[in-house]
This record gives C-alpha cells, structure tokens and sequence, in this order.
C-alpha cells in the first residue's frame, strides 16, 4: 500500500458516509457520530502504529484499517435503526462484506486485501479468533485499542451533552436506570473484561465500558488512556458512592502501571 491509495480509501469513504446522510436530525446525528468516530480512531491508530512499527507500510496498513472497521455501521443503521448487533447484524462482518461489494480494495496485493478484510470482520468480536495469522491478530489489537479509546471519548462527550443533543443509538437502547449490575463490579476486581450480554442498563454500559480497560495491548494505548484521564471522567457519569470510587482506584492504579511498562 502507498499513500496513494489511502488518498483514494479515504476519498471512497467519504462518499460512502455521505450517501448514508438523512434529513433527519436524529439519525443524522448518529451517522454523523460514526463518521466522527473513524477520523478519530484512525488518529488513535496512527498513534499506536508509529510507536510500534518501523515500516512506513505497515503504518499506512493500519490507518486503511482504521478508516474501514466501522464500514459496515453506515448499512447497519440504514436498516435496523440501530448499533446494537445483537439485535441487527454484526457490523464487523457486515462492514467486511460491504467492502468486497464494492470491490474497494481490488487495486492492492492479494495478502493486504485478506488482512484488512480479515480485521474487519473480526475487529468487534469478544475474543480474537485463533484462527488468524500473527500478522493479522497484531493489526485485530491494534484495531481494537484505538477503537476503545474513541469510544470512551465519545461517550465522556455523549454524557457531558444535554440529553436531547445526545445522539439516540450511542447507548444501544439501554434504559437509564439509577442502580447497576454486581456483576461488572466483579469483573474489575477480577481483572476481566466484561460482557455485553451482562448489561441491562446504561449504568451497566458505563461499567462496561470501565472493564475494556483489560483488554488493552500496548503500553501506549495505556499511555493514552492515562493521560485522557479517561477512567475518572467516565466514573463521573456513575453513581456517586464508596464503591464506584474503590473500582474508579483500583482501574486507575491499573492503568498507571500499565503505562508504565509493569
């Protein structure tokens, strides 16, 4: 890949988001959340590849991959109205089939169009299939750190905004409720990631959120998540008692050795 064909990916995906665009002020919002969210995460990858790869390709590899993982959100909200997978369809495997259709990658070598269409799919799954090469497992984590950390930006943006400017699919329909689950708490002290089919809240969703923190790979993802200070702003969003502050420390403390390389 050169930068010639990034040009033109991002080109493409321009056009593509574009044709997604309504009238509608509320599901322009949540198109529109989308596409802010790839240029971000597409800065996060940026970030994380130029502090761990020295080839100059395989950084631009990873912003192509960056710009094309949530391909698949733009027909999935077309659809279903919605973000939610498991009530819709898997936006990563649906974002993968999108691209062959529109023969977007046809131009590249054979092994670069496998990879990005391979990390795609599997960008958003619970756990990185065993299936996949080295190569490709390094790019899927890569991939779902930089994602992680704009997805916890835009939600310490989406809870900072009066509701009625909240964009409606960001929660994936989660009633607003004012306890939580046990269960996600639990999965911090145990150092785990929790599980989307644990939540029935938006404050479980938030706790959620918390625990991806175990599911990060590079020290400089940690760097990152530590200097946004993200742990404390999302915890600001939860209830205030002894116990969301005793897993807002234990998470934060974690993540400061993390980004210190321990």
């Amino acid at each position: 890949m050169n930068k010639d064909d990034l040009n033109y990916f991002r080109n493409w995906f321009s056009d593509f988001s574009a044709s997604y665009h309504y009238d509608d002020i509320n599901d322009q919002r949540n198109i529109t959340l989308k596409e802010k969210h790839t240029k971000h995460v597409c800065a996060n990858m940026v970030e994380i590849a130029e502090a761990h790869f020295n080839s100059p390709n395989d950084c631009l590899l990873a912003e192509a991959i960056a710009l094309f993982h949530d391909t698949g959100r733009f027909p999935q909200y077309a659809k279903y109205k919605t973000f939610r997978d498991a009530i819709s369809i898997n936006h990563g495997l649906l974002g993968a089939e999108t691209l062959l259709k529109e023969q977007v990658l046809v131009n590249l070598p054979a092994e670069e169009q496998t990879l990005i269409l391979q990390v795609v799919k599997y960008h958003n799954a619970y756990k990185i299939p065993n299936s996949q090469t080295t190569e490709t497992v390094n790019y899927l984590k890569m991939i779902r750190d930089a994602d992680k950390l704009d997805i916890w930006d835009v939600f310490i943006e989406h809870f900072s905004l009066p509701p009625e400017q909240r964009a409606s699919a960001a929660t994936l329909g989660f009633p607003e409720t004012d306890g939580y689950s046990g269960s996600l708490i639990n999965c911090v002290y145990d150092k785990k990631m929790g599980n989307l089919k644990d939540v029935k809240s938006v404050n479980d969703y938030k706790l959620l959120l918390l625990t991806w923190i175990f599911d990060i790979n590079y020290e400089k993802s940690y760097s990152l998540i530590n200097s946004r200070d993200c742990i404390a702003k999302i915890s600001e969003f939860l209830p205030r008692c002894d116990e969301i502050a005793e897993i807002t420390a234990v998470l934060s403390a974690y993540v400061r050795e993390k980004a210190a390389g321990k």
